[in-house]
């Protein structure tokens, strides 16, 4: 039941709170929007491992072969989940304004350097068969690749703590790819230690836990052409075998270009604010191969191993 807006001039306070409240049931109950559907567009590529693994030298990478577009780390696509299965049965145009408007509030959204105007105009005028949380998210990225590059170009999300959440992120896009970069162990939570992403040694340890049951989920629940495993160590000792093996991944073309990343630092928006990005700058070497051994003490090494052992 619906009033017509001169009506509500005419009606008691009380009935128009009502019938406004009734229809608020009539939608959880029967319109709730979509988390996914179908989609016209091609399923973005996500660059996942743990923290420290080489993530953001990839993303540098790929960027700079000007086929692909990967924002800054977005750290709000879980919430957006979240907040879509809560809110899913407001009118659409209430729906969006809470999704987009969460997008744009998370305290690193101004690294991506752009505004959100357009996006939320054409999620507004998507047609209802197109009214899902995979479109809105998909008109974001869209828009950022069309403000920083011009042009609309496949996009992909490079943000290490989506991979605690990778279960709910593949109910949006069950099509999407994974590129699984992973690094020795050690080598990786000794430095999130050094550059003090984790708080010690057990919290590390915990969240490298995380992202070995969730590898193992998405091995389980993807097809074999879902999802590849990258090497740290392989990416920047034999950078063009695996550039390619990537590349080929994604159906894009490989470039020189991307073992020159490191001239486009100042492109990427987050790598200058956050100073465990600073390799970035440098060009590809084999430095960072090793270092736990001088990082990580005699007792911290006992202990990741006792730890790792217990993984399956």
């Amino acid at each position: 039941m619906k009033i017509n807006s001169w009506l509500k001039y005419f009606l008691p306070l009380s009935v128009v709170s009502l019938v406004l409240k009734l229809n608020l049931v009539v939608r959880f109950l029967f319109s709730r929007k979509k988390l996914t559907t179908s989609h016209d567009f091609e399923e973005p590529f996500f660059i996942i491992g743990y923290g420290r693994s080489g993530n953001t030298l990839l993303r540098s990478m790929l960027i700079s072969g000007e086929e692909v577009s990967i924002p800054p780390e977005s750290y709000v696509l879980p919430r957006l989940i979240k907040l879509h299965k809560k809110y899913n049965f407001l009118p659409w145009s209430d729906l969006t304004s809470i999704i987009v408007g969460e997008f744009e509030s998370y305290p690193e959204f101004f690294t991506w350097e752009i505004d959100l105007i357009n996006a939320k105009k054409n999620i507004r005028n998507l047609p209802t068969s197109k009214q899902t949380l995979s479109h809105i998210i998909n008109e974001i990225y869209k828009d950022y690749t069309i403000q920083k590059h011009n042009k609309y170009m496949k996009w992909g999300d490079k943000t290490p703590v989506n991979l605690r959440f990778i279960d709910k992120l593949l109910k949006v896009y069950p099509n999407a790819k994974f590129i699984y970069i992973k690094r020795n162990p050690k080598d990786a939570i000794s430095s999130a230690l050094k550059n003090n992403i984790y708080k010690d040694l057990n919290q590390a340890l915990y969240f490298y836990e995380i992202c070995h049951k969730k590898i193992n989920f998405l091995r389980k629940h993807t097809s074999v052409n879902q999802i590849i495993e990258v090497n740290y160590e392989d990416l920047v000792s034999k950078p063009i075998v695996n550039l390619q093996h990537v590349c080929d991944f994604l159906n894009i073309s490989y470039s020189e270009k991307m073992l020159e990343f490191w001239n486009k630092k100042n492109e990427l928006g987050d790598v200058n604010v956050h100073e465990h990005h600073n390799n970035i700058g440098n060009p590809l070497n084999t430095k960072s191969i090793g270092k736990w051994k001088k990082l990580l003490t005699k007792n911290q090494v006992i202990k990741i191993d006792k730890r790792l052992n217990k993984l399956s």
